[in-house]
C-alpha cells in the first residue's frame, strides 16, 4: 500500500529550526543520488560540516522513520534529523510513492562476512578510508561513477551520452566475428557498459536502451549457441538481465507497459531471450504480473 506524505507534515513533525537546516542543505546541493530500499529511499546527504551522512527514511509500522550517522540521529533516533529531513523533501520534490511497510536497512540481515569488513572499515580514520575507495575506484569505471553519482556530481546520463553507449552497443554485438570467443568478449564488453551507465541516476530513456542492448544481444547469441558457448549466453544475459532489473526497481514504469515490452522482447528472440527469467522480475511486478509473462 502507497502513502502520502507532503512537505506540510514533515514541517509539522521536526523543530523549525530542522527543517530550516534541512532546507538550507538541498538548496546548497547536499544531497546525493537517491535510491528506492526496502520501500523507503536513502542517499547521502552532505551536512554543514561538509561530513557525508548515508541517510535512509520510510514509513516503518506507520511512523515515518529516520536512519542516519550523525550525532543528532544518535542522540534521539526517534527524532528526524536534518540530513533525515532534506532527503524527505528530495524524494518528495520528486514523486517518490511511499510504501506504507518500509523495512529499514538496519532490521535487515546483513551477509556476517560484510558486516565484519564494515566494522573494520569503521575504525579507519576518514581520510585512510576515502583513499582506499579513490584507490579502488581509479581502476573500477562501476565503483567510480557509483562514487560520483552519490557524491551528487553525477546526473543522469545526457541524451548524447546515451547515443554514444548505443552506438557501443550496435558496434559490440555487430561483429562480424563468427569464433565464439570474440562474440562473447564483445557482449562481456557490453555488459560492463551498461552496468556503468547504471551507476548513473536511473531514467527511462536508460531502461530502453538496455532493452535495446537485450534485443542485440539476442540476435547475435545464435552464434555462440553454434559454437557451444551456453556458459557464455547464461552469463551475460544475466548481467544483462541484472542491470534491466535494477533500473525498473528504481523507476518503478507501468507494470502492463514493461510487461507488454518484455513480451515482445522475448518473442522477438531467434532463440531464448536473455530477459526471459520471469520469475527475476517477481520484486518489480508482483506475482500476478509474473504470471502474466508466463502466460
Amino acid at each position: 500500500m502507497v502513502v502520502r506524505i507532503d512537505v506540510d507534515a514533515v514541517r509539522g513533525a521536526v523543530e523549525p529550526a530542522v527543517y530550516r537546516e534541512a532546507e538550507e542543505l538541498l538548496a546548497g546541493g547536499g544531497l546525493g543520488r537517491i535510491v528506492e530500499v526496502g520501500g523507503g529511499v536513502i542517499g547521502a546527504v552532505r551536512g554543514g560540516d561538509a561530513t557525508v551522512h548515508e541517510v535512509w527514511v520510510g514509513v516503518v509500522g506507520g511512523t515515518f522513520t529516520g536512519e542516519c550517522e550523525c550525532a543528532a540521529s544518535a542522540a534521539d533516533p526517534e527524532e528526524l534529523c536534518a540530513h533525515a529531513v532534506t532527503l524527505t523533501l528530495a524524494a518528495i520534490g520528486d514523486g517518490f510513492p511511499w510504501s506504507s511497510s518500509a523495512t529499514a536497512p538496519s532490521t535487515v540481515a546483513l551477509d556476517p562476512e560484510i558486516r565484519r569488513l564494515a566494522e573494520v572499515a569503521a575504525t579507519l580514520p576518514v581520510r585512510r578510508l576515502a583513499m582506499l575507495v579513490a584507490e579502488h575506484a581509479v581502476t573500477d569505471r562501476r565503483l567510480e561513477t557509483r562514487l560520483l553519482a552519490y557524491a551528487g556530481q553525477l546526473g543522469a546520463p545526457t541524451d548524447a551520452e546515451l547515443a554514444d553507449v548505443r552506438e557501443t552497443v550496435d558496434g559490440l554485438t555487430g561483429t562480424d566475428q563468427s569464433d565464439p570467443y570474440d562474440v562473447a568478449k564483445a557482449a562481456q564488453l557490453l555488459v560492463e557498459e551498461l552496468e556503468v551507465l547504471a551507476q548513473r541516476p536511473a531514467t527511462e530513456a536508460t531502461l530502453l536502451l538496455v532493452e535495446y542492448a537485450a534485443r542485440r544481444f539476442d540476435g547475435c547469441a545464435a552464434r555462440l549457441v553454434n559454437g557451444d558457448g551456453e556458459n557464455d549466453i547464461e552469463e551475460i544475459g544475466a548481467g544483462l538481465r541484472a542491470v534491466h532489473v535494477r533500473l525498473c526497481l528504481e523507476l518503478r514504469p507501468d507494470p502492463d507497459a514493461l510487461i507488454d515490452r518484455l513480451v515482445e522482447i522475448v518473442d522477438a528472440a531467434d532463440a531464448v531471450s536473455c530477459l526471459d527469467q520471469p520469475t527475476d522480475y517477481l520484486p518489480v511486478l508482483g506475482p500476478d504480473g509474473v504470471a502474466a509473462l508466463t502466460d
